[in-house]
């Protein structure tokens, strides 16, 4: 499987074209997966045959300036079909007025030798950051460490001493930046799962007067892949049926998708209307019965028994 994001304008002509044909790329090559695109560019996640996976590679290398791919293979499948679908923005912050990305994250200060240190204690203008320096830069204390992603995701891990945001959408990031007590004399290391979020959360930050902002590259994915017993505490949400990944990228053994609320839950017990063992998160084992589907929930209502 591999996985991308690319900010280059797309008219909205280019944007049907490039649709149907990934579709026909996904139909004919029994892929599963889903790809954004938006006039700001394109971010997906597919899964397939190593050749249907190559296939696509090449296409979208020919249509977007694009040079990095996540690439890991995975025993689960990730999705249940294929699916491209255009939207407002391929990442949601719906802010009009923060200033959106202007390439792939390849072009934009990295490469081999880049550095965001600049001789002894100095910092230079490299705004995305390798797992090998964000690894040496989460070991200093002149530095504010920001989670950028939602409440649900860092309940199941987060780096050590991260600042964590109470956020419920990504689109509440601007306003908490806002309000917040985050200095804008200390150096910013953000991270989110893959990358694309602090493309975002990082221009915004600036707009608000944040100077030295630093992403981790390819998010905290590409940090595991190097660091698998860093500094990474606890399992990474995904935004797929893997739910999560451990430190070895390895779909979750521990994590399920509450079927009461759809957050990620390790509660084990027994549906009390079909028996079956099922998997909730706490918060909801201590307001519902438990239930293990939206059948057996409207199979209890039926029964007209209680329910919240």
């Amino acid at each position: 499987m591999t996985q991308w994001y690319v900010f280059t304008p797309l008219t909205q002509t280019e944007l049907l074209s490039i649709q149907a044909t990934l579709q026909e790329i996904g139909k004919n090559h029994e892929m599963n997966g889903l790809i954004l695109l938006a006039t700001e560019g394109c971010n997906g996640t597919v899964a397939g045959p190593q050749e249907a996976v190559k296939f696509i590679k090449e296409y979208l290398i020919t249509t977007f300036p694009i040079s990095n791919f996540q690439d890991w293979e995975s025993d689960v499948k990730p999705f249940k079909r294929f699916k491209v679908d255009i939207r407002q923005e391929i990442v949601a912050l719906k802010k009009s007025d923060t200033p959106t990305p202007s390439s792939s994250p390849s072009g934009r200060g990295r490469g081999a030798d880049s550095s965001p240190f600049q001789g002894e204690g100095g910092w230079g203008e490299i705004d995305h950051v390798s797992p090998a320096d964000f690894h040496r830069m989460l070991e200093q204390d002149d530095v504010t460490i920001l989670d950028t992603r939602n409440t649900y995701e860092t309940a199941i891990g987060t780096f050590k001493n991260a600042i964590i945001p109470p956020l419920k959408s990504f689109h509440e990031f601007p306003n908490y930046v806002e309000k917040s007590a985050i200095p804008k004399d200390k150096p910013v290391l953000m991270f989110c799962t893959s990358g694309i979020r602090c493309e975002k959360a990082a221009e915004e930050m600036r707009s608000q007067g944040y100077e030295k902002v630093y992403q981790l590259d390819g998010g905290i994915t590409n940090y595991i892949k190097e660091y698998p017993n860093g500094h990474w505490q606890g399992e990474c949400f995904m935004f797929d049926h893997r739910v999560a990944v451990d430190k070895n990228l390895q779909p979750s053994k521990r994590y399920a998708l509450c079927p009461s609320c759809g957050n990620p839950g390790d509660v084990r017990t027994t549906c009390i209307q079909c028996n079956m063992p099922c998997t909730l998160c706490e918060a909801c084992l201590e307001k519902v019965p438990a239930l293990c589907s939206k059948a057996c929930k409207h199979n209890m209502k039926y029964k007209k028994m209680p329910i919240v």
